[in-house]
């Protein structure tokens, strides 16, 4: 995350957060601050930033159970519980997920919009689901139930 420079943001004293409060938030507004207190140290950020750290670090362990899945399957061995649904689909169809997931996560990575990325993770298991019924083998199988068509009249 480009915007958290992490152990290179500025470190304030405990004594300075009691003094110069109004300085240290404002200083936090903008970026992460440390305040460190004897040998302990604390980041400060506005919540709405540590919300986003929450957010991401859910979604990016959701796409590397996702990733550590189609991988197990590539090498023959069955993907964890939570990700079986990936062998629903061919090799094609997950290495296109993966592309797909990837391209999200970058995206995400740049605008923040992590709920994106767990949408399409999400839409990818409806689709396995759909996969895993038959629902479309069965449809494909079926003879087409053609209806004729009518002339239209104008009172229609």
């Amino acid at each position: 995350m480009p915007e958290f420079g992490l152990f290179s943001d500025e470190v304030f004293t405990s004594t300075d957060l009691n003094r110069r409060s109004a300085e240290v938030l404002n200083r936090a507004r903008k970026h992460p601050v440390t305040i460190a207190r004897n040998n302990e140290q604390f980041a400060l950020l506005r919540r709405e930033q540590a919300a986003n750290l929450i957010k991401a670090l859910g979604q990016i362990k959701e796409i590397v159970d996702v990733l550590q899945g189609a991988l197990s399957i590539s090498v023959g061995a069955a993907p964890p519980p939570p990700v079986a649904w990936v062998s629903a689909f061919e090799e094609s169809d997950r290495l296109s997920m993966l592309r797909e997931i990837l391209a999200a996560y970058s995206r995400a990575s740049a605008d923040e919009d992590w709920e994106s990325v767990g949408d399409l993770i999400h839409q990818w298991r409806e689709s396995a689901a759909v996969v895993q019924s038959g629902v479309i083998e069965q449809a494909l199988r079926e003879q087409p139930e053609e209806q004729p068509l009518t002339v239209p009249t104008a009172g229609d």
